[in-house]
């Protein structure tokens, strides 16, 4: 879904880590940092762990805590997004609003969020325009992208008349 190059240089955030395996996946295709937010102590450990293991524990930093306080303290542009929260947790829009609040939102970033194919996501969050939208089986992946600030300048769609 991201194309030819893949992961190949991007800045990734994974929040509610988990296994940290999609933020991992990314690392070994070629992204050049990951950051991984997790509240469960264990899974930290964990992911720090599997860092170690595929050699890369330079690349990745893990953030502990709950994704809404952990964007917060966060700096830097991230081009690759992954929120996959537990299906009960339904806080999107507010984390999103964090996110784009803190800057976190490279100018041309990709956004994945997985979900329970009963959550009906919004044709925008704060900071990003659903692109793509697709279901498998009870889980759902909606694929968002940055789009312009206001007041930033627009390009044409047409791309040349």
């Amino acid at each position: 879904m991201l194309g030819p190059a893949g992961a190949s240089g991007l800045r990734v955030l994974d929040i509610y880590a988990g296994t940290g395996a999609l933020g991992i996946e990314a690392l070994q295709r070629g992204a050049t940092t990951a950051t991984f937010i997790e509240q469960n102590s264990r899974r930290c450990d964990e992911i720090k762990k599997a860092l170690e293991r595929h050699r890369l524990a330079m690349q990745g930093s893990v953030k502990r805590g709950s994704a809404l306080n952990a964007v917060g303290r966060l700096k830097g542009e991230f081009d690759l997004i992954f929120a996959d929260p537990p299906y009960e947790l339904i806080e999107f829009e507010a984390l999103f609003q964090r996110v784009n609040e803190a800057g976190l939102i490279a100018p041309n970033a990709i956004v994945f969020l997985e979900h329970s194919k009963m959550t009906d996501l919004p044709e925008s969050l704060p900071g990003l325009r659903l692109s793509t939208h697709r279901l498998y089986g009870d889980t759902a992946v909606s694929v968002y992208k940055s789009q312009p600030t206001s007041g930033s300048p627009t390009q044409s769609l047409g791309g040349g008349e």
